[in-house]
């Protein structure tokens, strides 16, 4: 029974066109000096363990009506350097998404453009970013930048990602593609997804909706959506999809290109028409 269950979820996985899904999470780093956030955060502690010290064992502080005030000062300096410490060391910038799916960004909501959305990815040398350009899962266009400051390990993985799957929309020179950061393996944090839901999404090329799961063929490399029976050769993202193609395919032309609704009662009311035609000219001829 488990071989049995093993080769069903091999035969799913095939034909949904992928294994496992993920993506890689980039918080955003300080464009400030890592070392003035150290020794800003060095001092701040300095600063509030001598306060808390001598306001709670020094005598001398205790006694001395001159001196008593001093650990409190040295308390209230201490929280005020670390404040600055937390302000400086950290971002404005949001965290990123790199995978499957597309790339995401958390302002408040998760907000998704996936990479068959993905119009061009180009660099503003002037704001030394990342402009990407297209449309969000909901097909609002969206323009948004990827700071190579604040994301130097998430610009990496959105190269790598995009230069796989969608080589095409990376409009960026290769003198400039050699300076940006290389995607290392261990860079973010991986996320496992669930699987792509399909059902309510239109096929790529005719629009149909997909109301039945294993109807649904998707592209592993731009996770573009298509009906079972009208699946091209290749995508528009250039990858082969022989092998998510239906077996009679190439057989029966009307199973790759298979008629929608609205084609298929235009010639349904054409065909009447011509019946029509045909008995009104028999029955003046007679």
């Amino acid at each position: 029974m488990a071989k049995k269950k093993g080769k069903q979820t091999t035969k799913k996985d095939k034909r949904r066109g992928g294994i496992r899904r993920e993506e890689r999470r980039f918080v955003p780093q300080a464009s400030t000096s890592p070392a003035l956030v150290r020794t800003l955060g060095a001092l701040a502690a300095l600063l509030l363990g001598a306060g808390l010290w001598g306001y709670f064992y020094a005598q001398s502080f205790a006694e001395d009506e001159k001196l008593k005030p001093v650990p409190s000062y040295l308390i209230a300096a201490g929280a005020v350097i670390m404040g600055i410490t937390i302000w400086v060391g950290t971002s404005s910038e949001s965290p990123i998404r790199v995978g499957d799916p597309g790339i995401s960004v958390e302002k408040g909501d998760l907000r998704r453009m996936p990479w068959w959305a993905v119009e061009k990815i180009t660099f503003d040398a002037d704001a030394m970013a990342l402009v990407v350009t297209g449309k969000d899962e909901s097909g609002v266009d969206w323009t948004f930048k990827i700071s190579l400051k604040s994301h130097p390990e998430g610009v990496g993985w959105v190269l790598k990602e995009a230069l796989d799957r969608i080589p095409r929309r990376v409009d960026i020179p290769d003198e400039t593609l050699d300076k940006m950061p290389a995607a290392s393996e261990h860079a973010g944090q991986k996320l496992a997804l669930e699987p792509l839901q399909v059902v309510g999404k239109r096929d790529a090329n005719t629009g149909k909706i997909i109301s039945y799961e294993p109807d649904a063929r998707v592209c592993p490399r731009c996770e573009r959506v298509y009906y079972k029976r009208s699946v091209p050769k290749k995508c528009k993202c250039g990858n082969s999809l022989v092998h998510l193609r239906p077996s009679d395919a190439d057989d029966d032309p009307s199973d790759a290109d298979e008629e929608t609704d609205d084609e298929a009662s235009s010639e349904r009311i054409a065909a009447a028409s011509s019946k029509k035609v045909a008995a009104a000219e028999g029955a003046a001829e007679s």
